[in-house]
Formats: structure tokens, sequence, C-alpha cells
């Protein structure tokens, strides 16, 4: 028994007709095609999918009133835990990659939340996946819910729905699970079947060499054998000793040139392209030649929604309606530049700089330094004003206060020396 199926048993009830009440109609998953991370396509498109989603850091904020984000909180338990170590056996980018490769090959990705206690406070522990084969959700007698699943090693388990984080693809058919890849499956048999095609056309075409023909009257069935045993070993001397073969005038050999395909490139490409509109990745992605046009299209359409939605399903895992009052959030970000060129960086940076739009960090960082101490700030050129207090400023009326930039006269206010007992500045 692995240490998951350990863990998962502290939360097996006893017996399972004393948990559920309810079933959601249709809710139990989908049929898992097994077979479709065995194809190259298929899985190299997971493969890039979640590779670069894995990226993305996570951040825990607090919002204000407005929805605007207040602070950032750097030393939160929730963004080291998904940002180092979730749990024993996984780094934080393994996880990311695992939960959205499942997401891909699923359509619905869990993870369960491990809480320990700290004084008065409940904090995570461990963050574990739930590798599933059937997924349902029930209803628990007074109140709540639990998930239900069957893992890879045949038990039967339970856990409860609020401390799970779960994300739903093509989520319409079923309350509990998105939908599974079921209208691709035929194309993956298709591929596949070409594949196995093409290898034993390719094993056929290598196998036979031509027709080797006797000139003599019928023979016996064994001599014919025997003669074409003969025939063989002459063919593989001439291959070892200067590629020149010879027959009698009793025999003659034709030669076979058989094509090694099976269906042809048209149908192939058309069958690989099918898979690649499925999954809204290009093959420049896959490929890593594309564009910044094409890269930052695929980011907005495919990364960006999938960060949405863990940082949703991590908000309501992670916190009690409260702390969501509150304001407390966890958002992943990073990547956004995603396949830019460097002077597109450059002109990033030049023409944010002056309004403090980026950290040093993060400049540092688009430019693919390492981050710096003290880097994390923000600079803002002094030449700047409120809007609203254009007219003033430009008269003179605002004398220099209230705002940053220079005086009414384009030239900054007089500092005078701090005299001696005044706390500096001006007087």
């Amino acid at each position: 028994m692995g240490w998951l199926s350990k863990f998962f048993n502290l939360f097996r009830p006893k017996t399972a007709s004393s948990l559920t009440t309810y079933t959601f109609r249709g809710g139990r998953s989908g049929r898992y095609y097994f077979d479709a991370w065995e194809q190259d396509t298929f899985r190299a498109i997971v493969d890039c999918i979640a590779t670069h989603a894995a990226k993305g850091k996570i951040r825990h904020v607090r919002l204000d009133s407005n929805e605007q984000t207040k602070n950032v909180i750097h030393n939160s338990e929730y963004a080291k835990l998904l940002n180092i170590k979730p749990n024993p056996i996984m780094s934080a980018y393994e996880f990311k990659y695992w939960f959205f490769a499942q997401l891909e090959t699923k359509g619905t990705a869990v993870a369960y939340i491990k809480w320990s206690i700290d004084g008065s406070r409940v904090i995570p522990e461990m963050i574990f996946p739930v590798s599933y084969s059937t997924l349902d959700i029930r209803e628990l007698i007074g109140g709540g819910y639990a998930i239900e699943f069957d893992d890879y090693e045949g038990a039967h388990r339970f856990l409860p729905l609020e401390d799970c984080i779960i994300v739903r693809k093509f989520y319409n058919n079923n309350l509990a699970t998105g939908d599974s890849n079921s209208p691709i499956y035929a194309v993956l048999d298709m591929e596949h079947a070409s594949d196995e095609g093409f290898v034993e056309s390719l094993k056929t075409a290598n196998k036979i060499r031509g027709i080797h023909k006797h000139k003599l009257a019928v023979l016996d069935p064994d001599d014919v054998k025997k003669n074409a045993q003969e025939f063989e070993n002459r063919f593989k001397d001439a291959a070892e000793n200067g590629g020149i073969i010879s027959v009698d005038s009793m025999e003659d050999f034709v030669p076979l040139n058989l094509t090694n395909y099976a269906a042809n490139a048209t149908q192939m490409r058309e069958t690989t392209n099918r898979i690649y509109t499925y999954m809204r990745t290009p093959e420049e992605i896959v490929q890593s030649k594309y564009s910044e046009h094409v890269g930052q299209a695929w980011y907005e359409s495919v990364i960006e929604p999938l960060w949405d939605a863990l940082s949703e399903a991590l908000t309501n895992a992670c916190f009690t309606q409260t702390e969501k009052n509150f304001g407390n959030r966890l958002v992943i970000s990073g990547g956004v530049m995603m396949g830019t060129s460097l002077q597109t960086r450059i002109n990033i940076i030049s023409q944010s700089k002056e309004i403090g739009i980026l950290t040093i960090n993060e400049q540092r960082e688009l430019l693919g330094y390492p981050p710096v101490e003290g880097g994390d700030i923000r600079q803002v050129s002094l030449n700047y004003i409120n809007a609203d207090d254009q007219s003033e400023y430009q008269s003179g009326k605002n004398d220099g206060k209230g705002s940053s930039g220079t005086g009414g006269s384009g030239t900054p206010p007089s500092y005078k020396e701090p005299q001696e007992g005044s706390e500096g500045g001006d007087e």
C-alpha cells in the first residue's frame, strides 16, 4: 500500500451508506481514455500546456472594498507551500504540472489540503494530489458534501469537498466533474492505427526484396523451399561481399520496390491537425517556433484561463467566507511576456519606468536577470501631476504643494537646509 493510500485511509468512512443521501444527476466522471497519454502528439500538447502553466507563481493578496489590491502578503503560508514544496514527494513546479496535466487529460483535477493547528490558527500543512479512476460528489447527512472516488489501487475513498481544490474543464453535462476528452478519442485511435500501419508497412518493405523465379518444370514444394533458402543465403553473402548476386540460366530474380507507407501524408496531417485544434494549441507553440503574436494570443486564450480557474479554486478551498470578505485571495501570475523578443521587453521597460508600473526586480526578470536586494520597490518620475490639478499647477496656485512634480515656473520648489532644532524640510 502506497503512502497516499495510507494517508487517504484516515478519511475513509466505516460505512458508505451512512454518508450519502443524494447523488448529483449525471455526476460520476466520464470514461478516461488511458491510451491518450501514450499518443505522441497528444502528450506533446499536454506537456506544452502543463509546462507553461506550471511557471505561474501563486501570491497571497488582500483586496480593498473596491476589489483593488491593497497589499501582498509575502510571508503567507499558502504562497510558501504552493511555490516551494506542497507535499513530501513533489516540488511546487511538479505539483502544478501534475494538476494541469490531469485537467487536460481527464477534464477534472483534484487536490486535497491537509490542515494543522498552530496555536490559535489553522494553517495548511500539505497539499496532496488526488489520482482517481472514477469520481463523484455526494451530499452528507447533516449538511456538506464529500468527494467519492476510486483510486488506481482499487480502494473506494471519500474526502470533504470543502478541503479539496477542484478545477473542471468542458464543464457542461456533469455537475460533479468536467466532461472527458471523448470527442477526440476516435481521432487518437486513427492516429494510433496510422502509426501502427506505417510500422508494419515499413517492416514488410524491408523484409521483401523480390521474386525468385525458376525456369524448370514444376518442382516439388520442398525443392522450391530449398532453392529459395539457397538464394536467400546468396543474397546475404552478396550484401556482405561486393553486392553482386550470381544466377544461372534456369532462374531469375525480379526486385520489388515496395512503398513503406500506410496512409498518405495529407490524411495523416489532417488527423494531427484535428488534435491541435481540439487542444487549442498551434503546432508552432508545441515546437517552440511561435512568433510574439501567436505566443501572446495562446497565453491569453489557454494559459490565463487555467490560472484564473486555479486561483478561484485555491481561494475557495483555502479561505473561509469571513477571510474572503476581508479581501484574501490567492492569485497566479507570471509569463505575460512569453515569447516576446528582447527588444520588445526593453521597449516595455523604457515606456513604463517613469510611471512606476514595474519594480526594479520585475524589470530585471523581463531581461532574464536575477532579483537584487532592495529591488522590490517602484520608482516614479517627479515630472507628473494629477490630471485634476493641471490648471492650478500651471498658474502657480498650487505652489508645488499637494502633488509631485515641478513648480508652476517649471522649476522644483526651493529647498532650504534644516536649521538646528528643526525636523528638516521646508520652513
